[in-house]
């Protein structure tokens, strides 16, 4: 599965290759390779897809990854999500959690879902991926990218 994507303010714009259990993700600038760790249903040509990237410290992936492959598994049952791939570079610090919604409104209503913040309620506290020492080299953030269609 191969989708071209530009972010929604028109300033990046990407490729993503998905083939067997490996996804690239590339720019003009640059090419990274990434193993999926977890998904959930087939990544699709259309909608709205947001990459939320996650700096982790090398000494604490493991400790990351544990956390995401026992995550309450709560995205896939909110309206207008369509997949999910939990991605872990091979050549750099920065996870990617890939997903798809139907439109950027279903994506933003799930940032504003119980589930959502029942997947994040540890968030702020001692229990918190980003509270543990080390574990996180940077604060994470998205972007949000519809695809293009030729």
């Amino acid at each position: 599965m191969k989708v071209n994507i530009i972010e929604l303010n028109e300033k990046q714009q990407l490729s993503i290759n998905e083939i067997g259990n490996n996804i690239w993700i590339a720019s003009e600038a640059q090419k990274k390779k990434y193993e999926i760790i977890d998904q959930a249903n087939t990544l699709q040509t259309k909608g709205i897809i947001v990459l939320n990237c996650i700096p982790v410290h090398d000494e604490k992936r493991r400790r990351f990854e544990e956390r995401f492959l026992n995550r309450p598994r709560l995205i896939e049952n909110e309206p207008g999500f369509v997949a999910i791939r939990v991605l872990r570079p091979v050549q750099d610090d920065i996870y990617i959690v890939l997903t798809q919604w139907q439109t950027e409104e279903a994506f933003r209503n799930w940032q504003a879902s119980t589930a959502y913040q029942h997947a994040h309620r540890k968030r702020k506290t001692q229990q918190g991926i980003g509270q543990e020492t080390g574990v996180l080299k940077n604060k994470p953030y998205h972007k949000l990218y519809r695809p293009i269609t030729n």
